[in-house]
Parts: structure tokens; C-alpha cells; sequence
């Protein structure tokens, strides 16, 4: 699906798709509808002999097909003729859409736990808050000024202009992503729901220790360090004798290195503590282990071979860690109900395919054909995960059968080693 509604926002992700100005649903269990524009009040009138309408009796007696809904120099539009494109162009991700709404409500319901208008609303100013935090920092900044001061008068007007502003951005936004704002309503009930149950289930989960962690990472001791990534040892020794030949370790990063998202950057990764999450103890232990300006021996994981440079090391922040304890613990909670709500929605992605039945033969004729390529998408993954464990066995072959005189590999890394080892460039070993 081109604008799947299965792809739920979770904060605020990427949206898609036409605009219209319908306030968003506030939890009230309806489902919100797409809506036509409304006809201009002014100007001269596009209808030709348009008759007198019909008695309310004549309209409930006509099926929802064949009413009419407008009539053009006095011929008559009907509801079927508008229904056919709007189904065939948005139908399937609206449906999608209404159905992750209701097995989220039929879930809430079982385990007595309301979502309420409040819920919704605070839901979307959330996203928003996401959205357009650089728009409005400079006023988000007054505003926290004038809540210091007690200030309540201009805090109230900042906040109403911060409102109007970003009420003009998602305007703006929807009409650029050709997404409506029916759409966009139906997207924040859906997480609003998500995010509760998510919170449910995390509640009273972040232990004191996960915390310690967390504060080792935010204000422990950290390193700045680029690494180039490659594929095979061939690779590796051009790599060397480029250094030995005095090119600069970034310029080289930025020519071979595999990793598409630090190569641009010559090579330079986000700041690493020793209790960052997602990197394998050894690469974090070599790079602890370097002084600032020294390369790395190659070090093999899972295949993939990296050369690593320390820029600097920063020393601990001298912070308290009582002082911040309950920041932090807040600041995980929020992190780790994200990516549970991104674990719900695949899960009710799961239950959609299992549980939906469709009727209407325009909208079965797009589900299956979304099933099909989701099927052979799947197995292209397949054939492409055999063919790359196929090409790292030949690679871990090949290094251990290398010339003693060759760049040394250190151990492999477990299993578990994160994305270097993925088909995709790796965002960070």
C-alpha cells in the first residue's frame, strides 16, 4: 500500500496524502469520515435548473448508491459515481485505517481501559509538538521565560500563537503529503490508543539499575571516534596502505567505506559511551582502548571488517546522579513506549491479515494484490539473506586462509552483533 494506514505514526513519522479542514477526532468512538469540500458561499452559482430538493421521505427511501448528491444542469450525480474512484484510490488504507481502530477499542474495552477525548487531544499535541519543535523553539523558549515569571498573560498568548503556528504548519505539511486530515485524525486516535496500552504495560517496569545505565550513558565518560567499514580483506588492505600513504583516515572513510549513513561524514558516529546500547562490547573496548588520534587494528564482526579511529575522549559530566534520576527515568519510559507502540502496531498489522474479511470486491481486488506483493517481497528478502550468508561464509573462509603478512582480523562477534552484519549499509556497527 502506497499510503498503508498498517504504517501507524508512532509520534510523529512521515505522513502522505490531500487535506481538508475537519477537526480531529476526539475519542468519541466515531470513526472519522472523509468529507468533500464545502461549496463556495460567495460568487456566482455553478448549478444550472437545479430542482427543488427532494422530501426527506424520497431520500431515506433511495439505497446509499443510488442517491444523488449533486446535480449538474439538472442531471443527477450519484453516490455510487463518487464512491467507485474514492474507494479504488483510498479505500483499502482507510479501511486498514478503521479496522486498527476497532480491535484497538474491542481490546480497551476487554481490559477496562478508556480512551477519552483528553486522551486524543493531548495525543495530537504531542505529535505536533514533534513535528514543529525547530519552528517553535524560539517561542517555546518565551514561554518557559514567562511560566518562570508568573507572567500568565503573555504565557497565554504564546501559547495561542504557538497553537495557531502549528495548526498553519500541519496545513502546509497534509497539503504537501497529499494526506487529509480525516486521515490524520484517524492516525491519532489509533495511537492514542497504542500509546496507553503501552504505557500500561510498562508501568512500573524501568528499574533503578536501568536507570544507573542510562545515566552512564548520558554523563559517563565518551568518545568520538570514525570508522571505515568493509566488506572483505582485499578491501581491507587497500584501505592500510592508503593510510600508510598518509591519506587522511575521514577522506578514506568518506571513498570505501560501506556504511552509507557516517562514510558522508568522513567516517564520524554519534558519541559512544561504554553503556551504549546496540554496539558490540568489543568494538566499544577497542575504541576505549585507543588514544586520541591512533587507528585501530582490524576488528571483524560477523563477517564485516572495520578500522577504527579516536578523535577525543570527553571526560564524565560532573553531574549528581540523584539529581537527575527521575529526568532520566522519564525520559526512558517515554523512549521505550515509542518503540512498544512500534511492536503493538505490527502486531495488529498480524491480526488484520489473520482476522479481516472483505466483502466489497474493489476493495478485495486491492487487499489481495497488496497480500501478493507483500508475499514476494518477502521472499526476495529471503533469497537475498541466503545469497549474503553465502558471501560472508566465502569472506570468513578466505580470512582465515590469508597470508600471515596480512591486516590481522580480530574475533568474530557473536550472533547478536547488530546491523553491520544486515544486507543494508549499516547506520553504526
Amino acid at each position: 500500500m502506497k499510503r498503508a494506514l498498517g504504517a501507524v505514526i508512532i509520534g510523529c513519522v512521515a505522513l502522505s496524502a490531500g487535506c481538508s479542514n475537519q477537526q480531529p477526532a476526539q475519542g468519541t468512538g466515531s470513526v472519522p469520515k472523509m468529507t468533500a469540500n464545502p461549496a463556495p458561499t460567495t460568487g456566482p452559482s455553478l448549478a444550472v435548473n437545479t430542482p427543488a430538493p427532494a422530501s426527506p421521505a424520497a431520500v431515506a427511501s433511495a439505497s446509499s448508491d443510488d442517491r444523488i448528491i449533486a446535480r449538474i444542469n439538472g442531471e443527477p450525480v450519484t453516490m455510487a459515481e463518487l464512491m467507485k474512484p474514492l474507494l479504488e484510490s483510498h479505500g483499502l488504507q482507510i479501511l486498514t485505517g478503521i479496522v486498527q481502530l476497532d480491535l484497538l477499542k474491542q481490546e480497551a474495552r476487554k481490559d477496562r481501559a478508556p480512551v477519552t477525548a483528553d486522551d486524543v487531544r493531548k495525543e495530537r499535541e504531542l505529535t505536533l509538538g514533534k513535528m514543529f519543535k525547530d519552528a517553535d523553539a524560539k517561542e517555546q523558549d518565551q514561554l518557559d521565560a514567562a511560566d518562570a515569571k508568573g507572567d500568565k498573560e503573555t504565557a497565554e498568548k504564546l501559547r495561542k500563537q504557538i497553537s495557531d503556528d502549528r495548526e498553519a504548519l500541519l496545513i502546509q505539511y497534509l497539503e504537501n503529503q497529499h494526506f487529509s486530515r480525516s486521515e490524520f485524525d484517524l492516525k491519532m486516535e489509533i495511537n492514542t490508543y497504542l500509546r496507553k496500552k503501552a504505557e500500561r504495560l510498562l508501568q512500573g517496569k524501568i528499574t533503578d539499575e536501568m536507570v544507573e545505565k542510562e545515566f552512564g550513558v548520558e554523563y559517563g565518560e565518551t568518545a568520538d571516534v570514525r570508522y571505515i567499514e568493509l566488506a572483505n580483506m582485499q578491501q581491507v588492505a587497500d584501505a592500510r596502505q592508503r593510510l600508510k600513504n598518509g591519506q587522511d583516515f575521514g577522506d578514506v572513510a568518506e571513498q570505501i567505506s560501506h556504511d552509507a549513513r557516517t562514510a558522508p561524514l568522513k567516517g564520524l558516529m554519534p558519541g559512544i559511551s561504554r553503556q551504549t546500547p546496540g554496539l558490540p562490547e568489543t568494538f566499544k573496548e577497542m575504541a576505549f582502548s585507543l588514544q586520541p588520534g591512533q587507528v585501530s587494528d582490524t576488528l571483524n564482526l560477523n563477517g564485516f571488517f572495520f578500522i577504527l579511529k579516536l578523535e577525543q575522549k570527553h571526560a564524565p559530566k560532573a553531574v549528581k546522579f540523584e539529581n537527575v534520576k527521575e529526568s532520566l527515568r522519564k525520559s526512558m519510559f517515554d523512549r521505550l513506549v515509542t518503540s512498544v507502540m512500534g511492536r503493538l502496531s505490527d502486531g495488529l498489522g498480524r491480526d488484520i491479515v489473520q482476522k479481516l474479511q472483505i466483502d466489497d470486491p474493489i476493495l478485495k481486488k486491492q487487499y489481495d494484490g497488496f497480500m501478493a506483493r507483500q508475499q514476494q517481497q518477502a521472499m526476495d528478502r529471503q533469497k537475498l539473506e541466503k545469497q549474503l550468508d553465502k558471501e560472508r561464509a566465502a569472506r570468513n573462509a578466505a580470512a582465515e586462509t590469508q597470508p600471515a603478512g596480512a591486516a590481522p582480523a580480530n574475533e568474530a562477534a557473536p550472533a547478536a552483533a547488530p546491523a553491520a552484519a544486515a544486507a543494508a549499509p549499516a547506520t553504526q556497527p
